[in-house]
């Protein structure tokens, strides 16, 4: 009875291991448009994925049943398939949060690309089954599956800013993905159990080491403006541009900024001026509106230098520097 189940729930898994990634993907897309309208849904659409981790946690207990048994090999060829399948839900979860809220800074182009080459391998066989030949390899695999998806649950799930978000996922990736490091391979020299150390450090110190790196997958810019004027009773940029002449900036510029935040904002933000690539402005701002009109924000910068002639950007980052969105413009002699 067993083996006969077990048969069968492998060739169907077999049989749905890519539609698996498209209706990841889909559930992905939904949650990131109705969210800010249905957040009962994002509680809904999170919880196949939250489930699905068990799944891996507690590989052990599945597999010893069948360990020392014909049903040995069946048992792990299901679990890879069922694995390569809850890899697929997070990535192609995650994937529209990525891709639809990415700034465009350079800064993200790694962590765009680590999560597409993620979603990538989740569905292509030969790498994904090659990939889970090693050991170590697929755990790493693994623990950055998981640490993408928990970037976009925590938020869904508890409505956390995502500078906690980060923090929450670095601290929850080491503790659930790490045991699986520890039992790679046998008995260790000490140089190995120092790296393993090593990882768990580096995963936990993400938030400090490589917060710039990691874009704010709940917050993004809903509408943005330079301008010469501001209307501040109805909050709104007057005679806005992406071209200034020197003599227009005697009264300064406005930066304004609506940032969606279908989860609410729940931090602080800042707007750097950078002049070419020299910063040169890092403005706290007072954040206005809510949900529905995005949160509204402006910087005033009256203070140009002599030398202003050339490209100017505005930055909108977090208290841990992820970039938000950008506003762009220049600034000429005339």
């Amino acid at each position: 009875m067993n083996a006969h189940w077990l048969e069968r729930l492998n060739a169907l898994l077999f049989r749905l291991r890519h539609v698996w990634a498209v209706g990841s993907f889909s559930l992905g897309l939904a949650s990131y448009f109705l969210v800010e309208r249905q957040p009962w849904l994002a509680a809904v659409l999170t919880a196949v994925l939250v489930a699905t981790w068990l799944v891996l946690i507690t590989e052990n207990i599945w597999l010893r049943r069948f360990r020392g048994t014909p049903m040995e090999q069946v048992a792990q060829g299901a679990l890879k398939l069922m694995l390569q399948g809850v890899h697929q839900e997070a990535f192609f979860f995650s994937l529209p949060f990525v891709v639809l809220q990415w700034s465009g800074g350079a800064e993200y182009f790694l962590f765009t690309g680590m999560v597409v080459a993620g979603a990538l391998v989740s569905i292509i066989d030969p790498l994904y089954f090659r990939l889970a030949g090693h050991r170590a390899w697929y755990f790493g695999f693994h623990a950055w599956a998981l640490f993408v998806a928990l970037l976009v649950l925590l938020p869904l799930i508890f409505k956390w800013p995502t500078n906690q978000a980060l923090d929450g996922a670095a601290l929850l990736t080491a503790l659930f993905a790490l045991p699986s490091f520890w039992r790679v391979g046998g008995p260790r020299r000490a140089w190995r159990w120092a790296a393993l150390v090593l990882v768990s450090v580096s995963i936990i110190s993400v938030p400090w080491w490589g917060a710039r790196l990691v874009p704010p997958l709940s917050l993004s810019l809903e509408h943005r403006a330079v301008s010469v004027n501001f209307n501040r009773e109805r909050r709104q940029p007057l005679v806005t541009g992406e071209t200034f002449s020197r003599e227009e900036l005697d009264e300064g510029l406005y930066a304004y900024t609506a940032i969606r935040a279908p989860l609410g904002l729940g931090q602080p933000v800042y707007h750097y001026w950078f002049h070419g690539r020299e910063l040169v402005d890092k403005v706290p701002l007072s954040v206005t509106g809510g949900r529905e009109q995005g949160y509204r924000t402006w910087s005033h910068k009256l203070h140009f230098p002599d030398n202003a002639s050339g490209r100017w950007r505005v930055e909108v980052r977090t208290a841990k520097e992820q970039i938000i969105g950008v506003l762009r413009f220049h600034v000429t002699e005339r």
